[in-house]
């Protein structure tokens, strides 16, 4: 089941929401978490029980580290959570790629390669993995107290709000919104409207461009032009914002709907100025805990480890952050999936974040902002090639088209075919939504008005009000006609 579905839209959201509501307080912890159990189920069957073993294993494992904390013994429940949450990631979201890579080397030596049946990848589990370890390495280092009622730890490990796609959300965030599940009618109006947003998002922006990039994506990368192979990078760049930002906007509107304040995941990072600044606009609750829980322990144990000011002419603070850096978007870019694709996509923007550090972004300081905006963005544009291809090979020669080098003679495909009227609305739609500016442009209508005589004043605000529901009702009916047709394409993230 995901949210842009007419099921979930009309049924079980609806259902959910009037059973939370109507029950009391202390018993809405136990209705969101048999719900999420419910979703769960719905769309990984058997696999719900994968999900109540890390919500049960978890739970035991933070009271472990809490009652033997004086006893020294809470470093064995530490260490054995960490080596269970991500053994399971491993297996089942790795075991392919290491076989795969393990194979060649054996056929090279003579030796029999290891033939392996498919492994079902459960939706969500990285980012299961990420809450969980959040939660164990938080308790452990006292940073969170342990959550001591086993329905509690359920509604932050496994809520479907954010069990899917997160956003990734720390447990000491929750904790008080977890035991009160205060709701109200301006927090229900708020998660109402923050959702048909993030629907006219996915399902209006997203999958309108989604058919053009994957199209465009199908033909061999030699066989394009340079002005097809801009316009599948430029659809799928807008493609991926919307879709996972309008899935983070739905994931916040129902967890306010529910009392639930969840982490912002975007702050329109196509206009960042750098690559450091598009990784604080961009996933944000992931580069929030990459920073908490992997870079920030790599870099201060490099630092403790360089004894002198200077190794190889080099500070040693630096080599804290260049190897913290490196070492923490490989990582990224290989939780993302499991393909040298996506080795290559996080390792380039550790490259691009140490260039920075070096020195690289006193130069981007002294241009004027279009210009960094540009760089930018041709980077991410560039980085988003390697997400988006199969194999290596394909992002190289995409990447060659891309900039006059390929061999395409635009007879049998070319730009036309495939940018109708239609796709070329919604691009550029995209493209202005993807901006500030319409929420600038509200700020500043709003303040002309303000400063109006009161009778224009109280004339103007409801029509305002009235003319900004108005729109909102239509995406919704926009969007549902769109679901009712059937043209739909599932979350990309929906496969990390």
């Amino acid at each position: 089941m995901e949210f842009s579905s007419l099921i979930f839209i009309f049924q079980f959201l609806p259902l959910f929401l009037v059973l939370f509501h109507a029950v009391k307080k202390e018993a809405r912890a136990l209705i969101l978490t048999l719900a999420s159990l419910l979703f769960y189920f719905w769309g990984e069957g058997g696999f719900v029980l994968f999900l109540l073993g890390s919500i049960l294993v978890n739970y035991l494992l933070g009271l472990w580290i809490d009652r033997f904390r004086k006893k020294n013994l809470a470093i064995v429940g530490f260490i054995l959570g960490l080596v269970l949450n991500l053994s399971w990631l491993a297996f089942f979201k790795y075991t392919h790629f290491f076989i795969d890579n393990l194979n060649p080397l054996l056929k090279a030596l003579g030796l029999s390669t290891i033939a392996l049946s498919p492994i079902h990848l459960p939706i969500g589990i990285s980012f299961i993995t990420f809450q969980a370890l959040s939660y164990i390495i938080d308790v452990y280092r006292e940073r969170s107290t342990v959550e001591r009622r086993l329905v509690n730890f359920a509604v932050y490990l496994g809520s479907f709000p954010k069990l899917i796609m997160g956003p990734i959300t720390p447990y000491h965030k929750l904790q008080s919104q977890i035991r009160q599940l205060d709701i109200n009618i301006s927090g229900f109006i708020a998660g109402s409207r923050r959702f048909m947003i993030g629907l006219g998002k996915k399902i209006l922006i997203a999958d309108k461009l989604a058919p053009v990039a994957n199209q465009i994506f199908s033909i061999p990368a030699s066989q394009q032009t340079a002005g097809l192979a801009w316009l599948g990078i430029i659809c799928f760049t807008l493609q991926i914002y919307f879709d996972f930002s309008g899935y983070s906007d739905m994931a916040i509107g129902v967890g306010r709907m529910c009392g639930l304040s969840l982490a912002e995941n975007f702050n329109f990072p196509y206009v960042a100025r750098s690559i450091k600044d598009f990784w604080r606009r961009w996933h944000i609750s992931l580069a929030h805990w990459l920073r908490d829980y992997l870079f920030l322990p790599i870099a201060y144990s490099v630092s403790r480890r360089i004894k002198t000011d200077r190794l190889l002419g080099i500070k040693a603070e630096n080599w804290a952050y260049y190897l913290g850096s490196f070492i923490t978007m490989t990582l990224c870019g290989l939780w993302h999936g499991a393909s040298w694709t996506f080795v290559i996509w996080g390792t380039f923007y550790g490259l691009l974040m140490i260039m920075e550090h070096a020195g690289w972004a006193r130069v981007l300081k002294r241009m004027g902002w279009p210009w960094r905006i540009l760089y930018t963005q041709l980077m991410v544009v560039i980085a988003w090639v390697f997400f988006r291809s199969d194999s290596l090979a394909y992002a190289l020669q995409y990447l060659k088209t891309m900039f006059g080098f390929g061999s395409g003679n635009g007879l049998e495909y070319y730009p036309s075919l495939y940018l109708d009227r239609e796709v070329l609305f919604f691009g550029l739609i995209g493209i202005l939504f993807s901006t500030p500016l319409p929420g600038r442009l509200k700020t500043v209508l709003g303040e002309v008005v303000s400063k109006m005589a009161g009778p224009f004043r109280k004339m103007i605000l409801p029509v305002a009000r009235i003319l900004a529901a108005v729109t909102l009702l239509g995406v919704f009916v926009l969007s549902i006609m769109a679901l009712a047709s059937g043209t739909y394409n599932p979350f990309i993230y929906f496969r990390f």
